[in-house]
């Protein structure tokens, strides 16, 4: 400290002095020479300073430079009221109006009544400072406060009369004060107050409130909403908030803790004068004003302390989401009795479970009343649960679940509408929602062997309802043992009479017959909820659920086995397929085709032996709903599907080994083998993406076959329709440009010998090998089918003739002439019970015949011509009537080529040599004769076909005299004859040209010859010869 100068004044030493170099040496030193009492305790209300210590100091000196005017002033007042009369202790409002007193006086009484509230002031501050842990400093090792104190009361060499209670370390300063002390005696306790408040010191606070009620009461509701929303609740707090008074109705207001019993002379109340001197004084300095009594304080009313708690829970839950505060806040209020406050607290209290205790996951949505309310019974169940485990979620059931559901029933009580069932129904809906393993877990908790209280589902009939509705609900394909487990739970009920088992199952299958309908998908609903089917299981009486519950056994042991061998199928499926064969054929081809490694190496019998024996086990069982899951399908049938998925795997050994047995019977008859067979070869086939038989679905397909012992008719035509078919792929045949030909369009298609076209099309050398077409024709289908061979004939002889290979078309004709030949008399010993099919392959197969004779008869490059007069006349017995002339017009062409070469003139010629001439016609005619002598040979004879055409026509017009065939005959030749002498101009251009008839010729005035109209005889007679022929053999009179 700086010494202070000894040349001035004390008082003005007093007023240099700076407050942080004041102490107590310096007080005692400065303030006690000075003799003017006013001026000294004046001084003492100017300085305020931060030390505890020197302030005190301060204050007891003033306090002791008033205690003489006191003396004075009381005195007089005890003289004045005794000439007044007034009792003592109570002086009248003008008691200092006596002459005795001046102002200097009052001014001192004033002052002494400043210092006395600062005095209390500076020890609510030591007090605070003690409750709330402040570390206030001490100066030259003297510390007179509280705290000091009981640190020297620590000291272990003082006296024992001098110790006291040793503090505990609570006590021990730990914090800065929020405000000097300096601050709090200068500034409004208000002001103290919401600074208290805001910086979170409650123990502080309530020193000030018990100290100062007075002053605060009329704020309190402002400070006490300064106080943050997050406070935690402890009892100091709780002091300050408001409390309920039960006979008033209305806020109990607190009581002042004074730190003096007995008030000091000055502050008793009546002194006017005193108080008009305290509020000039005041309005002239800085000093704070006094604050309302406690007269002047309004308590709150029940409404409005409600209110209160109710806004700052609000509050605290929306602005923080500190559910357990505001909790405790309405606790609080509630156990003050404060009403409107006990639903909220239901609320909090709900809602608190769910966010401390359930272990709720975190969202990004906060946990508040909000949202709270705008959730439904059923997504507060879930989110009570959504941290639950199969080990927990029963414990959490009774821990949170069930207190929440009783709230909602007493509240629907509460509002006129009641629901007792409303626990029961939100259970329910929360274990057909929840993972099997988590309902396993709820009926393990109310299994009827535990007692009735501690059962989730106490009544047997609802937990029998809930599990039938949870399992046939579920879409689980592998949690089977969970399923059993459940099972396992339920009730077993006595059997009842045979009557009423009888009719009760029937009601059970009744329903069950209606409940395959209803979880049938449709297109409005794909699937039923476990819900829905709840609904149904409600009117079954306890023996009905009895035979629900045997069935249900069934389809569990059902579904076990379909789940071993990897074709899992939902429990439901079962009701689905009660009634439908399809499906449980569809289901029993899956098991048997299960996806399992493929191939001809040696099996194990005993695992396919054993799916067999699941499969049949399937078929069995007991009546109606009893049955298994293939209930409807014959054992028979089911061995079927299983050796068809065999077959379809490639496993032909294992097949042959157990269809073939060494021992006992066969599971199949022999037909059924060999339709299994097929059926499998064909798929196999159909799905083939390449023809080649060793490699591929295609050899499977062919091997497949191999599998019926001995091998039937029927299994030798497909294996040799499978070899046609990679032979054609082999030619690398096309369906569209780049696309090789699919097994399956070869199958579908309907004419299998555009096939054989379509291979001669593609390989330009294919025609030569006639053998290995024709058996490729063969295993098409067609082996012992002349008509199909006389057509693939006459494509080997276009194919030939388009190469230009006249001799090989020429042998495939002659020999298509004698399959015609063959076809005939088949068809002639054809009895008429057979039906038309083989007269119309016999005329396709003559269609064909004569035309491509005729083709290759009329071929210009052909250079033999007795072959061709030969194919010709084949042509001309095969031809319809009304072809016949075409085929005599190439006759005579090729007739007169073939003259003209034999005599060696040039076509349409004539030689001078007419001996010569007449030698080579004779020649010709011979070839001539012999042609139409071997087609006759070979083909029914012309008096044939001219009976068979007489005995047509008598059919019609009936028996016809001599005379009158001898009339038709001469009108027919007549007719002949004049034809032929036409007959260039009667026939079209291009046949005219195909007989090498010239359109000049037809006119004599043209002709080059200068020869008359008329033709030469021996032309006429050769045209009237044809015209006769054709005739004969059946041509039509018009």
């Amino acid at each position: 400290m700086p010494p202070i100068p000894s040349e001035t004044s004390p008082g003005e030493r007093w007023i240099d002095i700076q407050d942080d170099y004041l102490t107590i040496e310096a007080v005692e030193e400065l303030l006690g020479p000075i003799p003017d009492d006013l001026w000294v305790v004046a001084a003492c209300v100017d300085r305020v300073v931060d030390d505890i210590h020197v302030q005190r100091c301060i204050l007891q000196t003033g306090l002791a430079r008033t205690e003489k005017v006191v003396q004075l002033a009381h005195e007089a007042f005890q003289m004045r009221e005794d000439d007044v009369g007034v009792g003592e202790g109570q002086p009248s409002e003008d008691t200092l109006a006596g002459p005795e007193l001046d102002d200097d006086a009052r001014e001192l009484l004033v002052l002494r009544r400043m210092l006395l509230r600062r005095s209390d002031n500076l020890q609510t501050y030591e007090e605070m400072a003690s409750k709330s842990n402040w570390a206030l400093g001490a100066e030259d090792g003297q510390d007179d406060s509280p705290v000091s104190q009981e640190l020297d009361d620590l000291d272990p060499w003082a006296e024992d009369d001098e110790k006291t209670t040793p503090i505990p370390p609570s006590a021990l300063p730990s914090s800065p004060p929020p405000i000097s002390l300096s601050s709090f005696l200068l500034l409004s306790v208000t002001d103290v107050a919401l600074l208290l408040a805001s910086s979170l010191h409650i123990a502080a606070l309530a020193v000030l409130f018990a100290r100062r009620t007075n002053d605060l009461l009329p704020r309190r509701v402002e400070i006490l909403d300064a106080i943050p929303l997050h406070a935690q609740s402890t009892d100091q707090l709780n002091e300050l908030l408001p409390s309920f008074d039960y006979n008033s109705a209305q806020e109990k207001l607190p009581s002042r803790i004074p730190w003096r019993e007995v008030p000091d002379w000055t502050e008793a109340s009546g002194l006017a004068l005193v108080d008009a001197a305290e509020a000039t004084f005041n309005s002239s300095t800085s000093g704070p004003s006094s604050l309302p009594s406690k007269s002047t304080i309004k308590p709150l009313s029940a409404e409005e302390l409600s209110s209160w708690y109710v806004d700052r829970a609000k509050r605290i839950d929306s602005e923080l989401g500190l559910v357990d505060v505001a909790l405790a806040l309405v606790q609080h209020g509630a156990s003050q009795g404060i009403p409107g406050l006990d639903e909220l607290g239901e609320e909090l209290s709900l809602l608190s479970q769910l966010v401390y205790d359930a272990g709720s996951p975190s969202t990004n949505t906060p946990w508040n009343l909000a949202r709270w309310r705008s959730m439904d019974p059923d997504a507060v169940v879930l989110a009570y649960l959504s941290s639950s485990t199969p080990s927990s979620v029963a414990g959490d059931i009774r821990r949170l679940v069930l207190p929440y559901l009783y709230v909602l029933e007493a509240v629907k009580e509460r509002a006129g509408a009641p629901d007792p069932n409303l626990p029961k129904r939100y259970l329910f809906k929360y274990v057909l929602s929840a993972p099997l393993s988590m309902a396993a877990a709820v009926f393990e908790a109310s299994k009827p062997t535990l007692p009735a209280s501690q059962r989730l589902i106490p009544k047997d009939d609802d937990m029998a309802r809930l599990a039938l509705a949870c399992l046939y609900g579920s879409d689980a394909l592998r949690e089977w043992a969970t399923m059993s487990q459940i099972f396992e739970c339920l009730p077993a009920w006595q059997s009842a009479s045979d009557e009423a088992a009888e009719e009760q199952g029937g009601a059970a299958d009744a329903t069950l017959r209606t409940l395959a309908t209803f979880v049938a998908p449709s297109a409005t609903r794909p699937k039923v909820s476990s819900q829905d089917l709840l609904s149904y299981f409600e009117p079954l009486t306890q023996q009905a659920l009895s035979r629900m519950l045997d069935v249900l056994d069934v389809h569990l042991a059902s579904g076990e086995i379909l789940s071993r061998w990897d074709v899992p199928a939902p429990l439901r499926w079962f009701l689905q397929s009660a009634n439908d064969e399809a499906q449980q054929r569809a289901w029993a081809t899956r098991m048997a085709r299960r996806n399992v490694a493929s191939g001809d190496v040696e099996e194990n019998d005993e695992e396919w032996v054993q799916l067999m024996k699941d499969m049949t086990r399937l078929v069995g069982g007991g009546q109606g709903a009893l049955k298994g899951a293939f209930g409807l399908l014959s054992k028979d049938e089911v061995k079927k599907i299983f050796f068809q998925g065999l077959l379809s795997l490639g496993k032909f050994k294992l097949a042959r080994r157990l269809l073939n047995p060494k021992h006992g019977q066969r599971p199949l008859t022999p037909n059924i083998i060999e339709e299994i067979c097929l059926a499998m070869s064909r798929e196999l086939y159909d799905n083939a993406g390449s023809g080649n038989l060793h490699v591929g679905d295609m050899k499977l397909a062919y091997d497949c076959l191999a599998v019926v012992a001995p091998p039937t008719p029927a299994t030798l035509s497909e294996r040799e329709f499978i070899e046609a078919t990679s032979k054609i792929c082999s030619y690398g045949v096309h369906s569209r440009p780049g696309v090789p030909l699919a097994p399956i369009e070869i199958r579908l298609v309907k004419d299998r010998l555009s096939l054989i076209s379509r291979v001669l099309s593609s390989n330009e050398n294919v025609y030569k090998h006639s053998e290995v077409v024709l058996d490729l024709v063969h295993k098409l289908g067609f082996r012992n089918d002349l008509a199909a061979e006389v057509k693939t004939l006459a494509m080997l002889a276009d194919a030939a003739t388009q190469a230009e290979d006249f001799v090989r078309a020429a042998d495939m004709s002659e020999r298509m002439v004698k399959d015609v030949q063959s076809l005939r008399r088949k068809a002639l010993s054809t009895s008429p019970t057979e039906g038309s099919q083989p007269l119309i392959a016999q005329d396709e197969a003559i269609e064909v015949c004569w035309h491509t004779c005729f083709q290759l008869g009329r071929q210009p490059e052909f250079p033999d011509a007795k072959r061709k007069l030969g194919l010709l006349a084949h042509a001309l017995q095969l031809c319809p009537p009304e072809n016949v002339l075409d085929v005599l017009a190439v006759w005579r062409r090729v007739e007169g080529e073939a003259m003209d070469s034999m005599t060696g003139l040039p076509p349409g010629g004539h030689g001078r040599n007419t001996r010569t001439g007449d030698r080579n016609k004779r020649n010709i005619h011979f070839v001539v004769s012999a042609s139409l002598q071997a087609a006759a040979g070979q083909l029914p004879s012309l008096s044939t076909r001219l009976m068979n055409m007489n005995s047509a026509t008598a059919a019609h017009l009936g028996p016809i005299s001599s005379d009158a065939a001898a009339a038709m005959a001469s009108k027919t030749l007549n007719r002949m004859a004049g034809v032929a002498a036409n007959l260039p101009n009667n026939l079209p251009f291009s046949l005219r040209g195909r007989l090498g008839v010239d359109e000049t010729a037809s006119n004599g005035r043209n002709s080059p010859s200068g020869r008359s109209q008329s033709s030469d005889v021996s032309n006429q007679a050769k045209a009237v010869f044809a015209r006769g022929v054709g005739w004969l053999i059946g041509a039509d009179d018009e």
